[in-house]
Parts: structure tokens; sequence; C-alpha cells
């Protein structure tokens, strides 16, 4: 499946190409999470296959990670997507930005295009998001979006999260 582009008041949302290499090693090399899909300090090679389980989660599933950018610009400031990692029980929404970026509300207003994209096109009856304990700021981040707390359940990865149910539409 060819990704679709999605765009919003300060941004256009695309799925990634081999040629986004640069922007997945910039993020990579500048990421300060420690735990997770997206620690930092990962070899060329663990980011180059990355981006190649990106662009083949779409292929495979009909649905992934759109990298953001400024309107009219090519920098990458960072991913916001639906993914469904093998093995575990759902899809998920998830999402990473450049540490220059943070703040700014763009996971916010990426996320809100990614949900109404999700139930729209898609046609899902939920999107969720799974939620570490000590991850605070995407616990911020799903109150943003209007999530409220589904289940807990221990995850293939032996860690109990949050599962987080995340609303078409939220007031503002």
């Amino acid at each position: 499946m060819t990704p679709p582009v999605l765009h919003t008041t300060r941004l256009t949302l695309r799925g990634p190409t081999p040629a986004d290499l640069p922007g997945y090693a910039a993020f990579y090399a500048a990421s300060d999470s420690t735990t997770g899909g997206y620690r930092g300090g990962r070899s060329a090679q663990e980011v180059e296959d990355i981006l190649a389980r990106d662009i083949l989660h779409w292929h495979e599933n009909g649905f992934g990670m759109f990298l953001l950018r400024r309107r009219d610009e090519d920098e990458v400031l960072g991913g916001t997507g639906l993914y469904h990692p093998k093995g575990w029980p759902s899809h998920e929404l998830t999402w990473w930005l450049m540490p220059s970026e943070r703040g700014s509300g763009l996971a916010t207003e990426a996320s809100r295009a990614v949900i109404d994209w999700a139930y729209t096109d898609l046609g899902w009856s939920v999107v969720e998001t799974y939620i570490r304990d000590e991850n605070a700021p995407a616990r911020k981040l799903a109150a943003r979006l209007g999530g409220t707390v589904a289940r807990r359940i221990p995850f293939p990865d032996g860690i109990t999260r949050d599962v987080f149910a995340l609303p078409h539409e939220v007031s503002a």
C-alpha cells in the first residue's frame, strides 16, 4: 500500500521512504530516550533496519508510521503513526520527535490527524496507545488526546503497561 499524505495546520505527514535514512539517523543520534523502541545509541545497521521495518509495515498492514515535516520543508521533525508489533495484542498509536521539537505541540497535532485517519479512513472502532508507567511525557500526550486507561496488561517484552483508548474527537 502507498501511504496517504495527511495535512494539518503546520504539518505534512507522509510515509517513510529509503531517502529518509538521514532523518532516522539524526533522530537516533539525538534521542535521549534510554528505553523502548526509540532509545538512542543505535548502530547504523539498526537504524537502517528500523526504517526498513517501518516501510514494510505499510505494505503488510495498510497502516504505519508517518514522518512529520513542516509544510513546504524537507526536514524530518519526527514521526507518528499506527504500529502493530508482531506478537503484541493489537495496533497502537506511537510517536517520536526530535528533541528540539518537543513541547511544541507537534506530537499532539500530528497524533490527532492520525487518530482521525484511523477512525475515518480505516474504519477502526478504537485507537489505542501503550504507555509504560515511567513515561510521563507520553501520559501527558495521551491525556491531551482525550485518552483514558482501558486496561492494564503484561506485554510480550515482560513489561506491564496501561492501554489508553483514544477517542475520535477531542474538544479543545
